[in-house]
């Protein structure tokens, strides 16, 4: 009752923000299809195949529920067919996914690798090297976090990326091909928010805040959502010390973008362009991708997904 009661909630949230940001009649249709009958929409793609490159991850968190899958394959599609890049993609499982699903992914997209969260956790606690806050943040954790610990822990690729799924491309996303190419000489890119107002505060002890100059440093304006890495420059010795030293609840719904936070405050990282990189806005010619964060959901329906596709079917 309580599920039904927030689902509904959550669609009058929508459907307001639609109709007050002026996003009339045809966009409606589009709306409802992307957003009702993305699972059914989703068992009639073709499968996307090809020979992955085992240096490079595409890490994500996918749900079974609701328009996950669909998401979950617009983001993929939009990114291989615009950066020509082939990444092993890794799955995060929320809690949701099973092996049916788990079979219909791999239908569509054969490169996929689902990290089902039960057997992972079995992993990280049976391994020696692991430290022990890693085990207990595991088991305490929010499922977000499950992503970060898995890409330090497990990922033996040079470069990853870490992206949410409500992120869909509409051109060559030539800055993050360079630094997978290694054309650049950062250790990291990521989104950020737009101005210099941080509205996220890290919770670490005073000890990790002056060691890494926490105060000073902007890498807390990030966007959790979007990372680009050099996998080396990310160990489980860095992962371990800020565990140690915050003081956020592990089952916090922004560990893991404090995480990231605290990690990126260790080295050379650049922020990607808002304006082609963007999270706010309607879409527009400079935007090589939009990250359809919760309050601009229903953004990626009502025009989004059908304007990642005509990009697509335009470029061919």
């Amino acid at each position: 009752m309580v599920k039904n009661f927030k689902r509904i909630k959550v669609e009058l949230f929508y459907l307001k923000h639609l109709i007050e940001r002026g996003y009339g009649p045809r966009y409606w249709w589009p709306y409802f299809k992307n957003r009702f009958f993305g699972n059914y929409l989703f068992s009639r793609l073709p499968c996307f195949d090809y020979v992955p490159d085992p240096d490079f991850e595409l890490h994500t968190i996918c749900s079974r529920h609701g328009q996950g899958l669909w998401m979950f394959a617009w983001m993929l599609r939009s990114f291989l067919f615009h950066s020509k890049l082939k990444p092993v993609v890794v799955i995060h499982d929320d809690g949701t996914i099973d092996k049916a699903t788990e079979k219909l992914i791999l239908s569509k997209f054969p490169n996929v690798k689902v990290m089902f969260r039960d057997e992972t956790t079995k992993r990280i606690l049976e391994m020696p090297g692991i430290p022990e806050i890693i085990k207990k943040s595991r088991l305490e954790c929010h499922f977000f976090f499950d992503k970060l610990t898995n890409i330090i822990v497990f990922s033996k690729a040079k470069k990853v990326i870490a992206s949410d799924s409500d992120i869909l491309y509409y051109k060559e996303p030539t800055e993050v091909v360079d630094f997978i190419s290694g054309k650049t000489d950062y250790d990291a890119m990521v989104q950020r928010h737009i101005g210099d107002e941080l509205d996220f505060f890290l919770q670490m002890d005073d000890f990790y805040t002056q060691k890494y100059n926490l105060k000073e440093n902007k890498a807390a304006l990030l966007n959790g959502g979007y990372i680009v890495i050099n996998k080396d420059k990310f160990t489980v010795s860095q992962f371990s010390e800020y565990l140690e030293h915050t003081k956020r609840p592990l089952n916090d719904y922004f560990i893991e973008m404090e995480g990231w936070t605290c990690l990126f405050a260790q080295v050379n990282y650049k922020f990607l362009s808002t304006e082609r990189y963007a999270i706010k806005g309607f879409l527009g010619d400079n935007m090589v991708m939009k990250h359809y964060t919760s309050p601009r959901r229903h953004e990626m329906f009502a025009y989004g997904i059908d304007m990642a596709r005509k990009r697509i079917n335009e470029s061919r």
